[in-house]
């Protein structure tokens, strides 16, 4: 039997749209355009498929199939005129994740390419020993019928040469139904309802996709008709294996309706028709952003300051805090990563992200620190008569006053803009999608994610445009061998854990330098008001009188009075809004942190699979755990205007 039919499809998408397609062939996922992040994120919805390999009436099973992949088609144009639609980019993209072995599998894959419903990617779980050919069984096993050529490298397929990884037969099928789970958006299964036959199988694989939330497809022999398992109905058992153990109690009939729902409340970010002006803000979310700055006038300037007065607080950075050559960029990935079309999008989202986390962070730090420099200088102008002064008649109170209520206005708006951008905001959000983005980076070439674990829909903002973009990228393509994981495990590491490692020690070296020298403007600010004070009551007690009725002896000690304080409050509310100290404590705990999880990875090769994963997943978690332990910090740091 001709095994070609397998290979990636190469069929139009069901709503094909050329403009919004890259010139790479008609099978390929969107490519962003327009913006240096690509704007909103594609509208991709992955159908996973697992089944049995026995038939007992191909004819009927090929029917069920037809039937639900047109509901499923329905659904997703119903999802395609949500309100949903208003946060992607571009028409609707569907993709096939299924295996490739004898049976239901093949069917389902010849179903999909004759509905033309998109892409189709395969998932082989043996690789020919001593060749490059793909086996859905173990070749010891010498069935002619498992054996697939799959499509040339870095098309739509994913293969794990088990055997030479070390991975048992029952383990490199429990990772295709992982690998099919953690990528999908609704799970088709042909499944009998009965109990699970071992490791890997369709039993196991519905259990996992009820446990992670998503919608299952029940298509079954005997005439059956196609049904819908909600993953809210398994919850109400004590744990998905429960629910399947009955699983026509918690099946309803499917239809587009039913399915849509769940696809939007999957696919949706949080409070999209909620109305909320916060939900509001982040979908317009270009109207203010620093890397797209607006045309004419506004835009010139808004460049100007960012070359300016935004670097502000990157100066007192390098003066205060001496932090030392920074240590670089790290290797490169390994060649078969970078080439991968998913890893290119997540790799160019990932700096888009960070430059747009690193320029909020140097405009909310500069206007603070701006803030602070402009009420000391105020203070400075509306205590200087005191010094200047000498008659009552000079209009030199009312430069001072004009002086100082020039400035005061200039606070108000640079306050009043920062609000008024959600800046403050902008950064949290910039700043946690970042983070999240470089653990993808990590974990996506190993082929996994924090998030395959959680349960539901996405509960933030960021959280939800992540994942959208790893719709967008799909699986990692091509064989996964002992040397390519090996290779991908040591740039792994090296780009997670090590540069966390060099970036949380210079992050501690800095934020203690800024914290001391702080301490030593505070105190020198404290010291000469104390001395001036101290002088002047000296004069006046043991002094000649002469030394007393100056006027400006007064004047100076007036000056110092308002300008020293003025300084220490300036420092003072410099580290609450930045907190330099907790700032430097943190950095050393995560430091100790990756550096516990970098000891935990053996220096001889070859790596086992699965431990080396989970030290890789807790890096990424301690990552995005940082970023939200560092936006609750950031909530109670607004930014000061000052008196």
């Amino acid at each position: 039997m001709s095994l070609t039919h397998v290979r990636g499809s190469r069929n139009s998408s069901w709503m094909d749209d050329k403009s919004e397609r890259a010139p790479t062939g008609p099978a390929e996922l969107p490519t962003p355009t327009g913006r240096p992040d690509g704007g909103p994120p594609p509208l991709v919805a992955t159908v996973g498929f697992t089944g049995h390999r026995t038939l007992e009436d191909p004819a009927a099973a090929r029917r069920q199939m037809d039937a639900a992949l047109a509901e499923i088609g329905r659904a997703v144009a119903l999802v395609a005129g949500s309100p949903v639609a208003l946060v992607h980019q571009g028409a609707p993209t569907m993709r096939l994740l299924v295996g490739a072995a004898p049976g239901a599998d093949r069917m389902m894959a010849e179903a999909w390419r004759a509905a033309a419903l998109g892409e189709i990617h395969f998932i082989y779980p043996f690789r020919e020993p001593g060749g490059d050919d793909a086996f859905t069984a173990n070749p010891n096993e010498h069935d002619p019928a498992t054996r697939v050529t799959p499509a040339p490298e870095f098309e739509p397929w994913t293969g794990f040469d088990a055997i030479d990884l070390g991975l048992t037969g029952s383990q490199s099928h429990a990772e295709v139904g992982r690998w099919i789970v953690r990528h999908a958006d609704v799970l088709v299964c042909w499944w009998d309802g009965a109990p699970s036959r071992g490791a890997g199988g369709t039993n196991e694989t519905i259990r996992r996709a009820l446990e992670r939330g998503l919608p299952v497809v029940w298509l079954g022999p005997g005439g059956m008709p196609n049904r819908l398992i909600d993953p809210e109905q398994s919850r109400l058992h004590a744990d998905a294996a429960e629910a399947i153990a009955d699983p026509a109690s918690i099946a309803a009939p499917l239809t587009p309706a039913a399915l849509a729902a769940r696809l939007e409340t999957a696919l949706a970010p949080p409070g999209l028709t909620s109305h909320d002006p916060e939900v509001a803000a982040r979908i317009d979310y270009d109207a203010h952003d620093p890397l797209m700055p607006p045309p004419g006038p506004r835009g010139a300037l808004r460049t100007l300051f960012n070359h300016t007065l935004w670097r502000t607080f990157s100066l007192f950075q390098k003066t205060a805090g001496r932090p030392g050559p920074s240590p670089g960029r790290g290797d490169p990935p390994p060649a078969f990563i970078a080439a991968q079309p998913g890893f290119a999008r997540l790799r160019a989202a990932t700096a888009e992200a960070s430059a747009r986390a690193d320029l909020l962070s140097s405009i909310h730090r500069s206007e603070q620190l701006l803030l602070i420099l402009i009420a000391i200088v105020a203070v400075f102008f509306g205590a200087l008569p005191a010094l200047v002064v000498s008659k009552p008649t000079s209009n030199f109170h009312a430069i001072s006053a004009g002086i100082e209520f020039c400035l005061g206005l200039l606070a108000f708006t640079v306050a009043w803009a920062a609000r008024r951008a959600h800046r403050h905001r902008r950064w949290s959000d910039a700043r946690r999608l970042a983070e999240r983005l470089r653990g993808v980076l990590a974990t996506w070439p190993l082929g996994f994610d924090i998030a395959d674990t959680h349960c539901g829909p996405a509960q933030t903002w960021t959280e939800w445009r992540t994942r959208a973009l790893l719709r967008a990228a799909g699986p990692r393509r091509g064989w996964i061998t002992r040397e390519r994981f090996d290779a991908t495990a040591s740039w792994a590491a090296a780009e997670l854990i090590g540069s966390q490692i060099a970036y949380h020690a210079r992050q501690h070296r800095m934020a203690e330098t800024i914290e001391r020298t702080m301490r030593w403007i505070e105190n020198g600010a404290f010291t000469v008001l104390m001395a001036t004070l101290l002088g002047y009551i000296m004069v006046s007690i043991f002094g000649p009188a002469r030394w007393t009725e100056l006027h400006w002896v007064g004047g100076v000690v007036t000056l110092v009075s308002a300008v020293s304080p003025a300084i220490g409050a300036g420092c003072i509310a410099l580290d609450a809004t930045n907190g330099f100290g907790e700032l430097a404590l943190h950095s050393a705990r995560l430091k100790d942190e990756f550096e516990a999880l970098r000891a935990r990875i053996p220096s001889a090769q070859p790596l086992a699979y699965h431990p080396f994963l989970a030290i890789i997943r807790r890096g990424a978690e301690l990552l995005v755990e940082d970023a939200d332990a560092w936006r609750d910090r950031l909530l109670r740091r607004r930014i000061v205007r000052g008196g």
